[in-house]
C-alpha cells in the first residue's frame, strides 16, 4: 500500500502537462521537498505519502490516514537507507527508466548447488493396488472477524462487507453481503470456515496430514498489529486441532502474516523491526506438529523440516523472504536469513538420504509473483533436485492453478521437470467461489514414489447457500483432476500437455477457467478472447517471470489475479489532476497541516 501510494507519483498525467513521467514525478516531489529540505525522506515521508494518497485518491481517507499512522517508522527506515536523494524515489517506482537508483525487481543472485546432479527420471504412473495416503491442503482463508452480513459488497474500499467508518455509510445499501459470504472485495466470515471444517470431517473420511499455505488474515491491511495477528494464529490452529487431534497439520508463512502487509523483517534490520513476535505464535500453535529440533529454527524465520515417514520428508519454506512487495528486501534480497541456502541444504540432505521431499511454501515464483532474483533461483534449486521434489503445495493466488517447471528455465519445449500446485482459497476475495483440496499420494511403502497421483476440489456456491442459509451444502467441483482433463497421470508431462492441448481446444480451455473461478457467477468475469485465452497459458508456463517460455504463443494479454490488485507494482486506481489540482492540493494540505517536525 505505501509504496502503492508512491507510485502515483510518476502515473499520473495532468491534462495540461506535457512532462514525462520522469518529470511529472520529479516535480511532484520537488513540490514538498522545497518545504522540507532534507527531513522529505525521513521525518516528513508519511506526510508526504498521505498527501499523495488523498491528492490521487490512491485509497479512501480512512485507509490513507491509517496505514500510514500505523507503519511510517518501519517505511521511513527502509526509505533512509536506499534513498540518497528525492529523486532516486522516482528510479524505484520506474524500474530504473530514470535515476540511478539499482531496482532489486531486475537483479539476479546466484547460490552454489550441489555437485553431481542426477540424471532427472521422468514421473510414472503408480501402479493400481498400491497403497494411498490423503492430504487436505488448506490455503488463503483470509479469515474477516468484522464481516458482517447485509453491509455493502461493493463499498468502494479494498475490504469490504463490513464496518467502515465512513460518514455516508449509513445510506441505503445496493448489494448486502450474505451471511456466508460475498464475491468482491470480500473476505471469508469467520462461521464460513468452521462449517468448511466440519464438512471436511464430515464427508472426507480419514486424512493422512493437512498443509496449510498461508495467509490466515483479512485483506484490511490498515488494521493489522502484532496482537489480533498472534490472536488469529493461534484461534485457527486450535480449530483445526480441535478437528484433527490425531493428523499431522503442516503451517508455513503467508504474505499476509506481516505486519505491516508483505513484511516478514530479515534480521539485517535493527532488532525492533525483527519478527520474533510473530515466530513465537507460529512455533507455539504449532508444537505437537513441528519436532522440537525445529523450534529454533522456526522462531528465527519460520521455516521447518519434518520426516513424516520413512522416505519422506515435509519442507516448509517462507517465500515471503522472496516477496517483491517486502519492502525490507529493497535493502538487500540476497538469500534473506540464509533462507534458500537452507533450502538447498535440506534437499541435499534429502537426497543423499534417498528421501523424497513435498514442499509446503505460499508465493510462488511465478509470473512476477516473486522478486526476479529469488524466483529464478528457486527454479534453478527445483532443477537440480527434480528426482527428489515430489509435491509443491503453494497458494496466495486464491486461484486454482497450476505451473510446470522445464529443464531449461528459458524454453517450454525442453523437458518438464515439475509441477507446482497453486490450490483455491477459502476467501471469495476477489471473485471466486471458497474451495478445497485431496490430494491423493502414492502411499507409505517400500519403494513408495511418494508422488501426487490425482486430486478432487470441493467448493461453496455462495449464491444458492446464501439463498438457503440454513442449510449450507458443499459440492465436489470435481472427483478427479486426472478425469476432468484427460490426463493420465500428474506428472509434469502431463500438465505441459494439458497446455498444448488448450492452445487449440476452446472447450478444454473453458472448463479449465470455469474451474480457475469455482463456477463463480461474478459479474466482472468478462468473455475470454483468444488474447485472454494465451495469458492464462502463458502463466502455467511462468514458474519464474521470463516472456522467453511464452513466446511461442503470439501477443496475448496479461492475466491479472484479482486478489493483488492492491499491488503497488500494478498502476494503482487514482484520480488524474491537472497542475492547478494539484498545486491547490498542496495549499489545502499545508492549511491543515499538524506535523510540527514538517511544517508548510
Amino acid at each position: 500500500m505505501l509504496l502503492k501510494v508512491f507510485a502515483a507519483l510518476l502515473l499520473f498525467s495532468g491534462t495540461v502537462s506535457a512532462l514525462t513521467d520522469c518529470e511529472q514525478c520529479e516535480l511532484a516531489v520537488d513540490l514538498l521537498h522545497e518545504a522540507w529540505g532534507d527531513k522529505t525522506t525521513s521525518d516528513c515521508v508519511g506526510d508526504l505519502v498521505t498527501f499523495i494518497c488523498e491528492t490521487f485518491r490512491i485509497e479512501n481517507d480512512f485507509v490513507c490516514k491509517y496505514i500510514i499512522s500505523d507503519f511510517k517508522d518501519e517505511f521511513v527506515y527502509v526509505i533512509q537507507q536506499i534513498i540518497v536523494v528525492p529523486h532516486e524515489i522516482c528510479g524505484l517506482l520506474m524500474h530504473n527508466t530514470c535515476g540511478n537508483f539499482s531496482n532489486p525487481l531486475l537483479d539476479n543472485w546466484n547460490l552454489p548447488l550441489p555437485p553431481n546432479q542426477p540424471v532427472f527420471v521422468p514421473q510414472q504412473p503408480v501402479k493400481p493396488g498400491n497403497p494411498t495416503k490423503r492430504v487436505l491442503h488448506l490455503t488463503d482463508l483470509h479469515l474477516d472477524m468484522h464481516y458482517t452480513p447485509g453491509f455493502e459488497v461493493d463499498c468502494g474500499s479494498p475490504q469490504c462487507c463490513r464496518p467502515q467508518d465512513l460518514p455516508d455509510e449509513a445510506e441505503a445499501v445496493k448489494n448486502p453481503a450474505g451471511y456466508w459470504g460475498a464475491v468482491g472485495n470480500c473476505d471469508a466470515p469467520y462461521w464460513l470456515y468452521i462449517n468448511m471444517l466440519d464438512n471436511i470431517v464430515a464427508n472426507n473420511g480419514k486424512l493422512d496430514y493437512i498443509v496449510v499455505s498461508g495467509d490466515l488474515m483479512s485483506h484490511a491491511d490498515w488494521d493489522y498489529n502484532n496482537v489480533t495477528h498472534i490472536a488469529k494464529i493461534h484461534n485457527i490452529s486450535d480449530e483445526l486441532r480441535s478437528r484433527f487431534p490425531d493428523t499431522p497439520i503442516y503451517f508455513t508463512v503467508g504474505n499476509h502474516e506481516g505486519v505491516p502487509i508483505d513484511n516478514i523483517t530479515p534480521h539485517f534490520t535493527p532488532k525492533k523491526y525483527h519478527m520474533d513476535w510473530l515466530y513465537a505464535a507460529m512455533a507455539d500453535s504449532w508444537k505437537g506438529w513441528v519436532p522440537e529440533d525445529q523450534d529454533k529454527l522456526v522462531r528465527y524465520n519460520g521455516c521447518y523440516m519434518v520426516k513424516l515417514y520413512p522416505g519422506l520428508r515435509i519442507v516448509s519454506l517462507n517465500t515471503v523472504m522472496g516477496d517483491r512487495v517486502n519492502f525490507w528486501l529493497y535493502i538487500n534480497q540476497t538469500d534473506p536469513d540464509g533462507t534458500m541456502t537452507w533450502f538447498i541444504n535440506q534437499l541435499y540432505d534429502a537426497e543423499k538420504a534417498g528421501d523424497h521431499v513435498h514442499v509446503v511454501a505460499h508465493i510462488p515464483g511465478a509470473d512476477g509473483e516473486c522478486l526476479q532474483g529469488w524466483g529464478l533461483m528457486y527454479y534453478k534449486v527445483l532443477n537440480r533436485f527434480a528426482n527428489t521434489i515430489k509435491a509443491q503445495f503453494f497458494g496466495h493466488t486464491h486461484s486454482e492453478e497450476f505451473y510446470v517447471s522445464y529443464a531449461d528455465p528459458y524454453d517450454p519445449k525442453s523437458t518438464p521437470t515439475s509441477v507446482v500446485y497453486s490450490a483455491p482459497s477459502l476467501t471469495p476475495y476477489a471473485e471466486f467461489y471458497p474451495a478445497y483440496r485431496i490430494y491423493t499420494v502414492d502411499g507409505d511403502y517400500t519403494g513408495s514414489t511418494h508422488q501426487v497421483i490425482d486430486f478432487e476440489e470441493w467448493y461453496f456456491n455462495l449464491t444458492t447457500n446464501n439463498a438457503n442459509p440454513s442449510n449450507p451444502q458443499w459440492q465436489k467441483l470435481y472427483a478427479s483432476a486426472n478425469q476432468e482433463y484427460g490426463m493420465q497421470s500428474q506428472a509434469a508431462s502431463e500438465w505441459d500437455n494439458l497446455i498444448t492441448r488448450m492452445i487449440t481446444d476452446d472447450d478444454l480451455f473453458e472448463k479449465y477457467r470455469d474451474n480457475y473461478y469455482r463456477r463463480t457467477s461474478f459479474d466482472g468475469l468478462k468473455k475470454c478472447d483468444e488474447k485472454c485465452k494465451r495469458g492464462f497459458l502463458c502463466a502455467a508456463r511462468q514458474l519464474h517471470d521470463s516472456k522467453k517460455l511464452c513466446a511461442d504463443l503470439g501477443d496475448f494479454e496479461k492475466l491479472v489475479r484479482p486478489s493483488k490488485q492492491r499491488n503497488f507494482l500494478n498502476k494503482p486506481r487514482f484520480q488524474s489532476r491537472t497542475k492547478d489540482e494539484i498545486a491547490k492540493a498542496y495549499y489545502k494540505f499545508a492549511g491543515n497541516q499538524r506535523n510540527d517536525k514538517c511544517p508548510i
